[in-house]
């Protein structure tokens, strides 16, 4: 008997031996994880933490011992996890994988924790408490917001250069344009300027000609005796249809006249339309400006509508003429596009104290509600594929800002449509206006 007893104790003894030693490797496991573990019972009072729990409460391990939320977060937390236990002992389901607001007990610095909470059953199967591993996801919330922050200013900037890029790209071709304007000006002045000189040289002396051909005529009386010169002189006159030649030789001269003036305007106005210093803020006229454009875009025009002018004889401003034009250009484009037959197209300019404003009017077809706030968006265009960029109204939209202006848009489907451009009188220093 005795031998039994004594060899039970030693079994009891390896027992206890073993279990010591599974709790001592369970303990360094659960310490020394990288998760906060932790016990509660029915009234969600903690009984066990790990190390890493404690330290995350800044409290040593015993002194949590019996504590609950309610003793280190701010009560509204504590309500949300506690009624989250709550739920769990009342349906036995686990909780897995839920990530929780919370906050730094010591320093009150947000956190943010992945949650897992299952139930703890006594040996016959009722539930008495729970168990909780948390894994602290708050650098990864913070990597993640400031890689969303990276990604919007990445956006941002791409967006600006985009812009940048496709502004540079208009500039340039307006900056070839501007050469080729300014060549073809010098290359054809030369022979406008001789063909304008001998032109008024040829109407002073058609107009000296005639001159002396009157004064012949008053001869004619004095050859009444000689009826066959006579006849000859009437004769010639008939057949020249000299009446005729005498006022159209001096029409003709003044319509080619006219139409060398023209040539030499179109000319100017396109070398004036797209100057090569068009990053150059200088004083111009708004309504200057728009002339130049209609007359470079009027072929786009002509064809699709009347032009109504109602001019305020604007002031000048300072701005970067060149850019101003292009965006009367794109607007003026637009609307003619905007046209399907026929209709008007409405140029109104004014002015007050601080600003000087441009309208361009429509009757076309009209912009739908849910695309009038995307129309200035880069690539945005509601024409068929192959008939626009999307670019057009962006840069429009950015020259302005550029200029610290307003470019607004009203329209109704199948009224027509209203941009309105405003642009300080005063030139704005700093920074781009956005």
């Amino acid at each position: 008997m005795r031998a039994r007893i004594a060899e039970l104790e030693g079994e009891n003894r390896d027992v206890a031996k073993r279990l010591s030693a599974e709790q001592t490797i369970l303990r360094t496991l659960v310490d020394n994880c990288p998760f906060r573990v932790y016990a509660k019972d029915l009234d969600s009072r903690i009984i066990f933490c790990n190390t890493n729990m404690a330290r995350s409460i800044g409290l040593p391990n015993e002194q949590l011992i019996g504590k609950t939320d309610a003793d280190f977060f701010p009560e509204s937390l504590a309500e949300l996890y506690i009624a989250d236990e709550r739920a769990l002992f009342a349906s036995g389901q686990p909780i897995i994988g839920k990530e929780e607001p919370t906050m730094d007990p010591v320093s009150g610095e947000p956190w943010w924790t992945l949650t897992s909470k299952v139930p703890l059953r006594d040996q016959d199967g009722a539930i008495v408490g729970l168990v909780g591993i948390g894994l602290d996801l708050t650098e990864r919330k913070r990597l993640e917001q400031d890689l969303k922050k990276s990604n919007v200013e990445l956006l941002a900037l791409n967006n600006k250069l985009t812009e940048a890029q496709n502004q540079l790209l208009q500039s340039e071709k307006m900056a070839s344009v501007g050469q080729l304007a300014a060549g073809v000006a010098h290359e054809i002045n030369n022979p406008i300027g001789f063909v304008m000189s001998n032109l008024g040289s040829l109407k002073v002396q058609v107009e000296d000609l005639l001159a002396i051909i009157d004064a012949f005529e008053k001869t004619i009386p004095a050859l009444a005796d000689n009826a066959d010169l006579l006849a000859d002189i009437e004769t010639a006159k008939t057949e020249a249809d000299f009446e005729f030649l005498r006022g159209d030789m001096i029409n003709l001269i003044n319509e080619s006249l006219d139409s060398v003036q023209r040539a030499k305007i179109i000319v100017e106005t396109l070398r004036d339309f797209s100057r090569v210093d068009s990053t150059e803020w200088h004083y111009a006229n708004l309504e200057k400006g728009l002339e130049s454009t209609l007359s470079v875009v009027w072929n786009e025009i002509k064809s699709k509508a009347e032009v109504v002018k109602e001019y305020a004889v604007l002031p000048d401003i300072e701005c970067m003429a060149s850019q101003v034009n292009q965006v009367f250009m794109n607007l003026l484009i637009n609307a003619a596009q905007a046209i399907e037959t026929h209709g008007t197209i409405t140029v109104r300019t004014g002015f007050d104290e601080e600003s000087v404003w441009v309208e361009i009017a429509d009757t076309g077809t009209g912009i739908k509600p849910e695309h009038l706030t995307r129309i200035f968006d880069p690539f945005f265009t509601t024409k068929p594929v192959g008939k626009g960029t999307g670019l057009g109204l962006s840069l429009a939209y950015g020259i302005v800002k550029r200029h610290h202006g307003h470019l607004t848009v009203s329209s109704a489907v199948n009224e027509g449509t209203v941009f309105h451009l405003s642009l300080p009188r005063v030139r704005v220093s700093g920074e781009e206006h956005v």
